[in-house]
């Protein structure tokens, strides 16, 4: 509510009606600022979600505003009024990896690295999903990743498992978690659902374990809607069955490299009108799991790529989602550890020279703590162009995957909740602040 400026007569403040008068004008002004904070208190939540992306630090999304728009653009991440930073260590270790990042915000609880979904490999089983309490309340579920379902990030909140490397093993979890979890599930990994391709040049059953061949037949008894092409997907009648869609073998190509043309807005575009289509307040979790892997690489302009995908998919929430949805985007951990370096760092440098050299030091504005930047190249390789989106930037420590890194990271937030979002918090605060978005409603 904005401040509104009150003009008395200066009579009115001498004459001895001034406390009758001013009190019903005082009076009324309250009255109506008490009706606007019940109203907005009252307004019905009508969805919740939740963004990550993976390994993104603030560093990245600068340089990606940098890159795109100069040092005095905007990106849609930068309207988002609520801001915290995120504590974000493991039940194991000072530095998370994504599995125990997103347990943490799934299911309330700190996890030993590599396990999803629950406390420990040996735990007999995990603590509600976030996705439970939403069910339990009647809402619409669903989850998004350019990565393949299986991985950490969505499987933390779908399963129970573990260990994240047994994609096969989670896929067949998954495929239990269909109209009790989850209604609909999009992004990658069809190698673990089927042992047939949409595109005839991939052929699954010849390399497919046991495991994933029982995943088949298991998927093709269910209930479920399976999808593994886009366009039959956006074109199909969904009717009330719950959707799993699967559109690349593993994780998506990233952006940059030119071979895709299905964006992850359109997977979150399409998933937020299949949960709204039922009618009730709904839970959608999107992974933008890319930038993560194109900084184990060390290859910044992939990583910048992303970064500008996600926002656009922000930018198109911000527009189409309504004020009534709770927007909460932030990221599980920062990987590589990217710097940009300077001074001397011109001003309005912009685009593709960011991934060049300072020409007045001669070293380059862009590094990284560790990955493969360190290596020395190999003898046979073929030299590649600074701005090239398969180059990688120097990098300190020698690794063939980079580190991740344990400093605190961002969330942003938008929406009906949104206004107790703030300070330093833990990263099993956000399932908490989701939690108790759901009860109230």
């Amino acid at each position: 509510m904005g401040v509104v400026k009150i003009d008395l007569p200066m009579n009115v403040l001498t004459h001895p009606m001034r406390t009758i008068i001013v009190s019903l004008i005082l009076g009324g002004f309250f009255a109506i600022g008490s009706a606007a904070v019940r109203a907005e208190a009252n307004k019905k939540l009508e969805g919740i979600i939740l963004i990550i992306s993976d390994g993104t630090s603030l560093e990245l999304i600068t340089t990606a505003r940098d890159y795109a728009l100069g040092a005095d653009g905007r990106l849609a991440w930068d309207n988002f009024p609520a801001t915290a930073f995120v504590r974000t260590y493991s039940a194991s270790d000072l530095v998370t990896d994504s599995a125990a990042g997103a347990t943490a915000m799934a299911r309330g609880i700190k996890a030993i690295n590599g396990v999803v979904g629950q406390e420990a490999p040996d735990s007999t089983s995990g603590p509600a999903s976030i996705l439970d309490l939403a069910k339990a309340k009647g809402w619409s579920t669903g989850v998004v990743s350019d990565d393949s379902v299986t991985g950490a990030t969505p499987a933390s909140f779908l399963v129970e498992h573990r260990s994240r490397a047994q994609y096969d093993l989670i896929a067949d979890k998954i495929l239990d978690q269909f109209g009790k979890r989850a209604d609909i599930v999009l992004g990658g990994g069809s190698k673990w659902f089927s042992d047939r391709s949409a595109d005839p040049a991939i052929k699954y059953k010849e390399n497919q374990p046991a495991q994933v061949q029982m995943n088949a037949a298991k998927r093709e008894k269910s209930n479920v809607a399976y999808f593994n092409d886009w366009s039959a997907f956006v074109e199909a009648r969904k009717g009330d069955k719950p959707v799993l869609g699967t559109f690349f073998p593993d994780a998506f190509p990233y952006y940059a490299d030119g071979i895709r043309t299905l964006r992850l807005r359109d997977m979150v575009g399409e998933a937020v009108k299949f949960l709204i289509a039922a009618g009730k307040p709904y839970l959608l979790v999107a992974e933008a799991a890319l930038p993560d892997k194109a900084c184990h690489a060390n290859n910044a302009k992939r990583a910048i790529t992303e970064v500008l995908e996600l926002d656009a998919t922000l930018d198109w929430l911000k527009k189409n989602a309504g004020p009534n949805v709770l927007i909460i985007v932030t990221t599980d951990h920062n990987t590589g550890g990217l710097i940009f370096n300077g001074p001397p760092a011109p001003l309005r440098l912009k685009g593709d020279a960011l991934l060049g050299k300072n020409p007045v030091s001669e070293h380059p504005y862009l590094t990284w703590a560790s990955g493969p930047g360190a290596n020395p190249p190999k003898p046979d390789a073929t030299p590649v162009a600074e701005d090239h989106f398969e180059a990688t930037q120097p990098a300190l420590l020698p690794r063939g995957s980079a580190y991740h890194t344990g400093g605190d990271v961002w969330l942003v937030a938008d929406g009906p909740g949104s206004e107790t979002i703030h300070g330093s918090i833990d990263n099993t605060d956000i399932y908490r602040i989701i939690a108790k978005e759901i009860a109230k409603n």
